[in-house]
């Protein structure tokens, strides 16, 4: 597999471990890979995406990076328990772009989102990122995968 490759190149210990357990355990979920730029990999099942997983690697300042939730509706977003919704809001990205920098990521000054019923400002089009996550952020990220395979994507 090509990210894979990617990943094996581009990382190291711990990063590099767990990159390759997230990809394996997605894959296995028959959500699979989909090349958007270089060193970006969205995931895709039944033409919806739950998660883009980008590659930036030691040749682009190190680590790796989670990012984007699943597209649902609010209702079904009431669905996830309160632990993961705290997890989420933690891990909520505010856009460089917002700061006078540039993102890349299409947001615009002054985005807006509503999440769990309360507004965030400066919100990045990847609503989240969780950079070089460590065993238990990767557990949670899983349990929001595994929600919305049950509940969301079936």
């Amino acid at each position: 597999m090509e990210f894979k490759e990617l990943i094996r190149n581009n990382l190291e210990g711990e990063d590099l471990i767990n990159a390759l357990d997230l990809v394996d355990y997605l894959v296995d979920k028959g959500i699979n890979p989909k090349k958007e730029w270089e060193f970006g990999y969205r995931f895709i099942k039944n033409g919806k995406s739950p998660c883009m997983i980008f590659m930036i690697g030691k040749d682009h300042g190190g680590g790796w990076v989670i990012c984007d939730l699943p597209v649902v509706t609010e209702p079904e977003w009431n669905l996830i328990n309160d632990d993961l919704k705290e997890f989420i809001i933690s891990n909520i990205k505010t856009c460089s772009v917002h700061m006078g920098n540039p993102c890349g990521c299409g947001s615009e000054p002054g985005t807006s989102k509503t999440i769990f019923d309360k507004l965030h400002n400066n919100v990045c089009t990847s609503e989240i990122q969780i950079v070089s996550p460590d065993l238990e952020e990767l557990k949670k990220f899983k349990e929001i995968i595994e929600w919305w395979l049950t509940d969301v994507c079936i």
